[in-house]
């Protein structure tokens, strides 16, 4: 009898243990969970924002420049336009310096008379740190471009406007905030975004641009207001829009090689006896410039005519202006 109780003694005492066992395997797995739960969440959660952040970047470049291949060669415009300038503001105060609309006459060549491919080679979004360092590539290898700048209020890009105009290159207008939402919101916006950019340069300068490269380009399909609006409002001001036909490829959202890069612009100079090269002048475009100079040698082994934009400039545009009035 004896011998039975301390056998059942002895099991109960087994079954203690083995649940005592369990339950604390029960709480480190627990407590395994509860502290790993929070890292593998954070990790998961920085994954997804990486993952959005990446796609946002790819949906803003997208919409920041129209690349050729979106919307075909069948749609490229090429035509000659010039036309009288006016002011984007028509009644200057009177503390303004005189503005000079037209360009020096040492400086206006007529493009037309020139023979062989003329490129035109372009750069968006600027004055940035790497202004400069176009700037003294372009000097290097003796030739002119254009810079479709945004508007920048501190000294730096300040002086980099004066050197670009001062220096023969021609000085033209992007946006002044370059926020689609804002620019595009309505014609008052455009307006208004436009005129203000024109300010600037005017108060740096003291001359009035006269060309215009829509943020996205005349075709983008970004904007809230119909472009066919916006088109004739330049017009109207005697302002002349550039699009491209040729990009070196830095704002289409693919990591490109410094070779891919110089291909792209080569091989569509070669496709083109006139050719507006799109390029940008912002953070970020850094192999823009380290490309540039193998850009230029090529350039001029084709014997290429590289100009910077003027009155004879004959315009490569998505949509003209006489197709708004065709349409409506």
């Amino acid at each position: 009898m004896s011998g039975e109780r301390n056998a059942i003694g002895k099991q109960s005492d087994d079954d203690r243990r083995k649940r005592v066992e369990q339950m604390k395997k029960t709480i480190i797995i627990f407590v395994a969970i509860f502290t790993l739960l929070p890292s593998v969440c954070c990790m998961a959660l920085f994954m997804k924002i990486t993952g959005m952040e990446k796609r946002l970047d790819s949906i803003d470049l997208k919409q920041q420049e129209i690349t050729v291949e979106e919307y075909g060669q069948e749609n490229l415009v090429v035509h000659a336009a010039p036309k009288e300038t006016k002011n984007v503001d028509s009644s200057p105060k009177d503390n303004e310096v005189k503005e000079t609309t037209a360009p020096k006459k040492e400086t206006m060549v007529d493009q037309t008379k020139i023979k062989g491919k003329k490129v035109y080679l372009t750069f968006d979004d600027g004055p940035s740190k790497n202004t400069q360092k176009i700037l003294d590539i372009l000097d290097e290898y003796k030739v002119k471009a254009t810079f479709f700048v945004i508007g920048k209020t501190d000294d730096f890009s300040k002086q980099m406007y004066k050197e670009i105009y001062e220096n023969g290159h021609t000085l033209a207008m992007h946006s002044y905030t370059h926020q689609y939402k804002t620019i595009y919101k309505t014609l008052g916006a455009y307006k208004k975004d436009i005129k203000q950019l024109s300010d600037l340069l005017f108060e740096v300068t003291g001359e009035r641009p006269k060309y215009v490269r829509f943020p996205g380009g005349s075709s983008n399909t970004v904007s809230k207001i119909s472009m066919k609006d916006v088109i004739r409002y330049v017009d109207a001001e005697g302002l002349t829009y550039f699009d491209w036909n040729v990009v070196n490829g830095d704002a289409t959202g693919k990591k490109l090689t410094d070779k891919q890069m110089v291909n792209n612009v080569i091989s569509g100079v070669e496709s083109y006896e006139n050719s507006i090269v799109l390029m940008h002048d912002c953070a970020g475009k850094e192999m823009t410039v380290e490309t540039l100079p193998t850009v230029l040698k090529k350039l001029k082994n084709l014997k290429a005519n590289i100009l910077p934009i003027n009155d004879t400039t004959i315009p490569v545009q998505h949509v003209h202006v006489e197709d708004t009035v065709k349409n409506n």
